[in-house]
């Protein structure tokens, strides 16, 4: 009797984000029978492709003038802003990746996760059954050489099944990713292509930090009035693992915790694949401010000095002369972006480049208002 196999037959939708001056929203499903989420609820969408028939049908009643939603009574308290504070203080650093999701792309992160977590498995049992299609291989030789008549056809089928069932398994681990397709109307796939260049010319800066602490300076006679902690860094434009899209991401490499990865319809805080977080596009604020800041190292060449000062000074600006290896620091302007959202991302990072820094701010946040 042949060995049985638990045959996997688990399929994952695709998902499409659909990206306009109305906002957001987002279809989980196939053609013909498929769930769209937008800001004014669910609706269940039915039809028979290229007949013309279809049917669209409000599945929670969210919007429904007849009566007002109750709130459940466990419902959880809304999550409180996550402010930049005043004055940068301490460690710079966003929440857990994995905490950071928006409340519109929850359903997407669990599909990502199920389909990581099926992988993992197939994988696995791929493993496990390579040696034995080796070991029934090997049975089904010696039954041939051997001329154990009555047993080779068994073995022959038995080697045939295993075979035949690894190969399935292999092809099921190809299609435990999500196809995520992003629809924008003419207006922003114009803005995002400007976007987009602002990128190219952003990659181009000298050097990249990513600000990993900041405090303020207590010595009165120092001449800066914070002292960070930054490390270099890179961006690049890269894809998410099990995540398909015709698009690349903008991706920042955070050298304190999760990569940020900008998508055309959403942003991800991905660390690796059960670490992660999701943030639909206009949850993520990303501002700029110049820095003038005293550089000690090299200077980078695209970095403009815009004056000079002491390592420690007077009140008038006066070198302070009680200090014999008192020394002059050039003064370089960077460009500073910070990251943010009500869910708990925080990021800053330092572009030797001020005006391409202030270029990429500038036509991300006119792409997403």
């Amino acid at each position: 009797m042949g060995l049985k196999f638990r045959r996997r037959q688990k399929l994952f939708p695709g998902f499409y984000v659909n990206f306009s001056a109305s906002g957001i929203s987002t279809t989980l499903g196939i053609n013909g029978f498929n769930v769209n989420l937008n800001k004014d609820g669910a609706y269940l969408n039915t039809g028979i492709p290229g007949t013309g028939i279809y049917d669209r049908k409000n599945i929670t009643n969210w919007n429904s003038n007849n009566s007002t939603p109750e709130k459940p009574l466990n419902e959880s308290p809304q999550t409180e802003n996550y402010f930049l504070p005043d004055n940068l203080r301490g460690e710079i650093k966003s929440k857990n990746a994995s905490e950071v999701t928006t409340q519109g792309l929850v359903e997407l992160k669990e599909t990502l996760v199920a389909a990581n977590k099926e992988m993992v498995a197939i994988k696995k049992e791929i493993l496990q059954l390579e040696s034995k299609v080796k070991n029934s291989n090997t049975l089904r030789i010696i039954s041939k050489v051997f001329l154990i008549g009555f047993l080779i056809k068994w073995f022959d089928n038995d080697y045939l099944e295993k075979k035949e069932y690894l190969g399935n398994l292999k092809k099921q681990v190809k299609e435990c990713h999500i196809d995520i397709e992003i629809h924008m109307d003419r207006v922003l796939d114009e803005k995002y292509l400007k976007l987009k260049l602002a990128f190219d010319n952003l990659l181009k800066s000298s050097i990249i930090w990513d600000m990993t602490s900041a405090i303020p300076n207590e010595d009165n006679r120092s001449s800066a009035n914070r002292s960070i902690e930054r490390k270099p860094t890179k961006i690049s434009y890269q894809k998410i693992p099990f995540l398909n899209s015709i698009y690349e991401a903008m991706c920042f490499q955070n050298q304190n915790g999760s990569n940020i990865y900008i998508y055309p319809g959403f942003a991800a805080l991905f660390n690796n694949k059960e670490n992660f977080g999701l943030i639909e596009i206009d949850n993520l604020d990303i501002t700029y401010e110049s820095m003038n800041f005293l550089e000690t190292e090299k200077i980078p060449k695209d970095s403009k000095i815009v004056g000079e000062t002491w390592a420690k000074v007077n009140k008038d600006g006066t070198p302070d002369r009680r200090f014999k290896d008192n020394y002059k620091i050039p003064i370089a302007r960077y460009g500073e972006l910070t990251f943010k959202s009500n869910t708990g991302v925080f990021e800053v990072f330092l572009f030797s480049n001020a005006e391409y820094s202030e270029e990429f701010a500038d036509k991300y946040n006119q792409y997403v208002k």
